[in-house]
């Protein structure tokens, strides 16, 4: 499979990564030979309707998109890289994901809030993580590797590695290693349940 066409929008396509038409880029005062800018790695799939804003970048000093190689986004997301977005590795977003690195002040009463300043905090995916449909990643989060975001959450604050987090405001469930770790017992126990099964059948059909 070839690249997408070159986009002037786009600093970096890597090689094998194929970008949906329909991706929209929204970047005002982009800067030329810049280390800021949207950067997407190899083999890497974004689907239709997805919208990447970085907005003014001479405005916006932490303005950044970075995606790493394997990533898969799916369609109709919206992610801000106003504050900073960089995504790991082999990394998988579910349809209709909300990730922003951009919000508004909105203490002054006296103001209309879309007249009060912008605020901003840099979001991390690491490697292997799972976002599920529908989920909204607000500003200043860290998710670390391996960790899955069940549908529908709103993750506000940190992720750990390898958790499970679902629901509004998202909450841990548990981490994927018990649920090997459970799968494992329940081997076991099955395992002996039929042998110690089998001993008392033995010792039954003797009587």
């Amino acid at each position: 499979m070839q690249n997408s066409p070159v986009r002037d929008d786009i600093n970096r396509t890597g090689s094998d990564t194929v970008i949906s038409a329909t991706v929209e880029i929204l970047i005002q005062n982009r800067l030329e030979s810049c280390d800021r800018g949207i950067f997407i790695g190899n083999k890497c799939r974004l689907y239709p309707r997805n919208r990447i804003v970085l907005g003014d970048m001479q405005l916006n000093p932490n303005a950044n998109f970075i995606l790493g190689d394997h990533v898969k986004i799916n369609a109709g997301g919206y992610f801000s890289g106003e504050g900073g977005l960089e995504i790991g590795d082999y990394v998988l977003i579910g349809p209709n994901v909300c990730i922003l690195s951009a919000g508004h002040e909105y203490a002054d009463t006296g103001r209309y809030i879309m007249e009060q300043p912008l605020t901003y905090g840099q979001i991390q995916i690491e490697d292997d993580v799972w976002i599920g449909a529908s989920s909204v990643i607000l500003p200043g989060v860290k998710i670390k590797q391996g960790a899955v975001i069940g549908a529908g959450s709103v993750i506000c604050k940190d992720v750990p590695a390898y958790a499970v987090v679902v629901g509004n405001p998202g909450r841990i469930i548990r981490y994927r290693d018990q649920c090997q770790k459970e799968s494992t017992l329940k081997v076991i126990c099955l395992h002996y349940g039929r042998l110690i099964l089998q001993v008392l059948r033995g010792f039954f059909a003797k009587q």
